[in-house]
Order: structure tokens, then C-alpha cells, then sequence
């Protein structure tokens, strides 16, 4: 198994690509409010699929529906189930993205259909996304990594994610939360 600093190494040589387009993220309503000042580029560090505790990391979709079923896989089970749900749009202009549909790159990073679909949260070590998205965090070359939808994964349906690394964003990649008229309300990188 690689470990953050083989991806490290990796990433200058991986193929990589830009994304221009839309994109969804879904947040509990209640806790949004509740942020000091309310922020839609929030980050709480906490760990995820493809970033480890202490790495701040945004999650989006590509369309609505994958991230209907990520917001309410997140909470399945659980006396949050069924809180109120924010949805907003994103558009974004990446640079350079690490794409998991890409087989050269799965390949290259040695991942596994279990890498990209397993369960992390019992994980006693760093799953292999996790180690990705640190060695990302690590670098401003590439922003973010393109992941399919684990919430999606087992239907015949298929979606795909986006995790945007805040920290690795430079400008003249963009992030920014869409308003009134596609007006931005928050971007990244802030200025």
C-alpha cells in the first residue's frame, strides 16, 4: 500500500485535466445557519472519503441527484436523518484535477474498486483516498480530485464527486458559490 508521500511523488508526473462546469453540494440547513458567520465554503477538517482529520476539504456533485443520495447516505441511520437540507450551485474553473474515471490514473496510483467504494470511517489507517487527498492538500498544483459516488455505487446509476482542496486553490483556478442571477455569494481563493 502507497502512503501520502508516494502520492506525493506521484502526482507531478499523473495526468491531470481541467474542469469548467456546475456543480451541487448539499449541507444541513440547521448547521449553516448556525455558522458564525454563515459560510458556504465551510470546512470542518473532520475526516471524510478523501481527506483525513485536519485537512480541510469541500465535497460537491456533478448533478443534484448524487448529491441528494451523498447528503442522505451521510445521515442514514441516525437521529439527523431527516433535518433540513441546504442545496447550492457552484461554478467552478480547476486547472488541474486528478480524475478517477481515468484507468492511466488508477492504474499509476495503484487504486482498487474497493479504494474507491470501501468503507473509511471504521478504518484503523489512512485509506488510500485519504492518502491522496493529503498529498493534494500538500502541493498547489493540482486543486481537487474527481471520485465516483460510493453513495451512488451500488445502483446502476452512476455519479460523480468532487474533492476541492481549499488550501491548494491559486488563482487562477475558481471556486465560487452561485447568487441571484449566477452573481457569486463566496468564492475561492478568497481574496
Amino acid at each position: 500500500m502507497r502512503d501520502a508521500g508516494s502520492f506525493e511523488a506521484l502526482l507531478a508526473g499523473l495526468p491531470a485535466r481541467r474542469t469548467r462546469r456546475r456543480l451541487v453540494r448539499c449541507v444541513p440547513h440547521l448547521d449553516f445557519v448556525t455558522g458564525d458567520p454563515p459560510r458556504f465554503l465551510y470546512t470542518s477538517g473532520r475526516p471524510n472519503r478523501c481527506n483525513p482529520r485536519g485537512v480541510d476539504c469541500l465535497y460537491f456533485s456533478e448533478d443534484e441527484r448524487t448529491a441528494d443520495a451523498e447528503f442522505r447516505r451521510q445521515w442514514r441511520g441516525t437521529n439527523a436523518e431527516t433535518q433540513p437540507k441546504l442545496t447550492f450551485f457552484a461554478r467552478v474553473d480547476l486547472r488541474r484535477i486528478i480524475d478517477l474515471e481515468t484507468e492511466q490514473v488508477i492504474h499509476a496510483l495503484g487504486l482498487t474498486h474497493d479504494d474507491l467504494f470501501g468503507p473509511w470511517r471504521l478504518s484503523l489507517q489512512l485509506t488510500p483516498l485519504q492518502q491522496l487527498g493529503l498529498a493534494i492538500s500538500r502541493q498547489r498544483s493540482v486543486a481537487a480530485v474527481r471520485f465516483p459516488s460510493a453513495a451512488l455505487g451500488a445502483s446502476a446509476r452512476k455519479g460523480w464527486n468532487l474533492a476541492i482542496f481549499p488550501l491548494s486553490i491559486e488563482s487562477p483556478n475558481r471556486v465560487e458559490i452561485l447568487g441571484k442571477s449566477g452573481d457569486p455569494l463566496e468564492m475561492l481563493p478568497r481574496a
